[in-house]
């Protein structure tokens, strides 16, 4: 199959699956509103399905290349610290603000575009890779915003950084999206077998997970109101262009090569996640940026995952 024929394979049915949950928002035939309906569907059921079939039938070697797994975790926290500092030092942002800019940066759209674009590209164990990625997020990148989220509410103020920490990372091992992967690596490793009846029934869920979390992902954008700030242009330079960069040097760094190397790279394009926007709407912080932001950088990502793909291949 030639490289253009990939790309083509990889990222026209995204493009048309959130084009058409776009479309239903802009002519009226579903509210914006009703995304999250959807997106509770794709992040509390679909994708920790097909993320627990996933890991539960991977062989474990697949586990062992720990140089993979720190290429990920250094490349998100990396990019996340980065962007940071600059919203203090640079931006004058408030902590909590920061968090979310650094958010905005540094989390990549496993959930939405990360299912469909790997397995696409690599196949179906290519989703080891978004399991380490929504892991390492899950427990790292997350837990870290949520504490200076909670911090800078009045009701938190009391609280030590330590018990807020200890909050987020409790709520975080709550979600399925969590526990479901951890399950699997733990029947993977100690050679559960997996019921034909369980994969089946779990399949049959997670199966849905790229279509329903692409149109969703699609409503949401035709609601979004769009504002190209200082701001919002850094963290889109950051996610999709210097993040990509930076797992890409990593794994020369670390000798990570073949696939691996190119599902870190290509884990690092893709655009920020929507997730960061409920975020943002909860604590009522950071809206419009980050709204902004998840548009420009979900766009932009349609030329520079074209990019990513070819200069990987």
């Amino acid at each position: 199959m030639s490289l253009w024929l990939v790309i083509v394979n990889a990222l026209v049915p995204i493009a048309f699956v959130i084009g058409l949950g776009y479309l239903a928002g802009r002519i009226g035939l579903l509210k914006a509103a009703s995304s999250g309906i959807l997106a509770v569907l794709a992040l509390e059921f679909c994708l920790p399905s097909l993320l627990f079939n996933a890991t539960a039938n991977m062989p474990t070697s697949e586990f062992q290349n720990w140089r993979f797994f720190l290429g990920i975790a250094l490349g998100l926290l990396a990019i996340y610290l980065l962007a940071l500092v600059i919203a203090l030092v640079i931006f004058k942002k408030t902590i909590a603000q920061s968090s979310l800019q650094a958010l905005c940066s540094s989390f990549p759209n496993m959930a939405f575009m990360g299912i469909p674009l790997m397995i696409a590209v690599f196949g179906p164990s290519a989703v080891l890779s978004v399991v380490i990625g929504n892991l390492i997020s899950s427990f790292i990148l997350l837990p870290i915003t949520l504490t200076f989220l909670e911090a800078s509410r009045s009701a938190h103020l009391a609280r030590k950084g330590s018990a807020v920490l200890w909050i987020a990372i409790r709520s975080a091992l709550k979600k399925p999206l969590v526990w479901a992967p951890l399950a699997g690596i733990v029947m993977a490793f100690t050679h559960i077998p997996m019921p034909p009846v369980w994969e089946k029934s779990f399949g049959l869920i997670g199966n849905a997970t790229s279509g329903v979390a692409l149109f969703a992902m699609g409503l949401v954008l035709s609601g979004l109101r769009f504002r190209i700030q200082a701001a919002v242009a850094t963290n889109v330079v950051l996610k999709n262009l210097a993040q990509p960069a930076v797992m890409w040097m990593l794994a020369l760094l670390l000798g990570v090569t073949g696939t691996y190397r190119r599902e870190m790279i290509l884990l690092g394009a893709l655009p920020t996640a929507s997730m960061v926007t409920m975020f943002a709407v909860r604590y009522d912080i950071y809206t419009d940026e980050s709204i902004a932001t998840v548009l420009l950088s979900t766009l932009l990502s349609m030329a520079t995952l074209c990019v990513a793909i070819f200069l990987t291949r």
